[in-house]
């Protein structure tokens, strides 16, 4: 990619991680912006045009994404506290440190955990998921798709395909905080219904954005859930709105958005 500012940063040790990633010249510079207000004309588009282009990157045409000052880990909190309610089942296909991590977060929010863990260096088996689900009513199943501290990659479109034989209700929900931008994810043609990720990696700019995508069926659930959300900065009964709103050109307000970050996605 060229250098279209002219603009380069200072010389530095190579960060060589899986993220925070290195970030391009021209998108550190964008990031020198004047201040602008969450509500202002000016803003409404970049955050329209954003929030449309996080489908393109996953391939999806109905799917609503969600663009939320955070980290990552915001998104296992949108999906606890909006898609389970107390005493619900989640399964969590364990291929490393994250997957403990996601199932903390659905036991905080009142969710009942089972974990099906694979050999360190291996992904969860389509024939140990299928025995899972047959066993028991599950509703959602979680896998991460690549966990950086295995560097394991599980196959998504395969996880997907089984629940979706064995399970047609259970919602599949995709950690890909490491993946998106980076592996392939068709969101619609696997039937995915949450796709979670952060700004810092694939996507390639600085940390600072929770960035998640949910299908229509997810929001469906949502809507239907009989107890009311146990978070207040994570609920969808706030953030949904919002997302609509700046999509359709015009301004609304829940909570000021991290606009320098936004404006990079672009």
């Amino acid at each position: 990619m060229a250098n279209t500012t002219g603009f380069k940063q200072e010389p530095h040790k190579l960060l060589v991680i899986p993220g925070p990633i290195e970030v391009h010249d021209d998108v550190l510079y964008a990031n020198a912006h004047y201040s602008v207000s969450h509500v202002s004309p000016d803003f409404i588009p970049v955050f329209g045009d954003c929030i449309r282009m996080v489908r393109d990157v996953l391939f999806t045409q109905g799917g609503q994404p969600f663009i939320i000052a955070g980290s990552g880990t915001l998104g296992w909190d949108q999906v606890a506290c909006n898609l389970v309610e107390n005493g619900e089942k989640a399964l969590v296909l364990h291929s490393g440190y994250f997957g403990d991590s996601f199932a903390d977060c659905l036991e905080t929010y009142g969710a009942v955990v089972t974990q099906i863990k694979a050999p360190v260096g291996s992904a969860v088996g389509m024939d140990e998921l299928r025995s899972a689900l047959q066993r028991e009513n599950f509703k959602i199943v979680t896998v991460t798709h690549v966990d950086t501290s295995t560097g394991v990659l599980s196959n998504v479109k395969a996880v997907a395909e089984t629940v979706r034989e064995v399970s047609p209700d259970t919602l599949v929900i995709v950690d890909g905080v490491c993946s998106v931008a980076s592996e392939e994810i068709k969101f619609d043609e696997w039937g995915l219904d949450i796709v979670l990720t952060a700004s810092q990696k694939g996507l390639g700019t600085p940390p600072g954005l929770s960035i998640l995508v949910a299908s229509p069926r997810a929001i469906k659930v949502y809507e239907q859930r009989k107890t009311p959300v146990s978070s207040y900065y994570a609920s969808w009964k706030r953030w949904l709105p919002i997302m609509k709103a700046y999509e359709a050109g015009t301004a609304s307000y829940f909570a000021t958005r991290k606009l320098s970050d936004i404006s990079l996605l672009l």
